[in-house]
């Protein structure tokens, strides 16, 4: 029996890809003069943020610098829910699932998403990031945390995300997967792939069948 829907946060739940890419693309090169090639750029899009960063061998002074003009480079841009979001979480929430956030960024990052979807932050059952853990996605180390705070069983919760990763993970843990494709066309081709987010109440409604 289905208990839980949980999301990941970048291109499923909020429409951050472009302004966060060109944010950490800006900040490298400003601190170090260093243009991320296209293989980066897809690693950042997947990778915890932490684990992306160690794999471009950063001295710490120079993570501190990127982080700082991170920072800054993001307060000029603007981000939100993809539309119709919010009203599917509202509809799983007044059918009594439990809702929560599952992603590979960690618990500083997800301070802005909690500001984005202040007004129904209340419908969060729970939120892990990825510094909760030791091994993030495509670990199961993330949903057995999750499982255990919301003292469910893997098989209870549906995990919709967006990249090859989220589809990894989701096997790993032996959980349904909707793919969210309405940004990132990656999973496309996947079965219970969903291009407007409120398809998804469909095919959740389908594996209750």
């Amino acid at each position: 029996m289905i208990k839980h829907i949980v999301f990941d946060v970048d291109r499923t739940l909020v429409d951050s890809f472009e302004p966060e890419i060109l944010s950490v693309k800006k900040a490298i090169e400003t601190v170090k003069g260093y243009k991320l090639s296209s293989d980066e750029v897809h690693r950042l899009s997947t990778l915890p943020t932490r684990v992306f960063f160690k794999s471009l061998n950063l001295s710490d002074d120079d993570l501190k610098l990127i982080r700082a003009e991170w920072e800054k480079e993001m307060s000029t841009r603007q981000m939100d829910c993809f539309k119709g979001i919010r009203d599917v979480i509202k509809s799983l929430y007044d059918e009594g699932y439990g809702i929560g956030i599952l992603t590979s960024r960690n618990e500083d990052e997800i301070i802005e998403i909690k500001d984005i979807i202040k007004d129904i932050i209340y419908m969060f059952s729970e939120i892990i990031t990825s510094n909760m853990v030791d091994k993030p996605k495509p670990n199961i180390d993330s949903m057995e945390l999750l499982c255990r705070k919301l003292n469910c069983t893997m098989d209870e919760v549906i995990y919709i995300g967006d990249s090859i990763i989220d589809r990894d993970f989701a096997k790993n843990c032996n959980t349904l997967f909707i793919p969210a494709c309405w940004d990132n066309k990656e999973l496309i081709n996947e079965a219970n792939a969903c291009t407007n987010p409120i398809d998804v109440i469909e095919k959740i409604n389908g594996f209750k069948d």
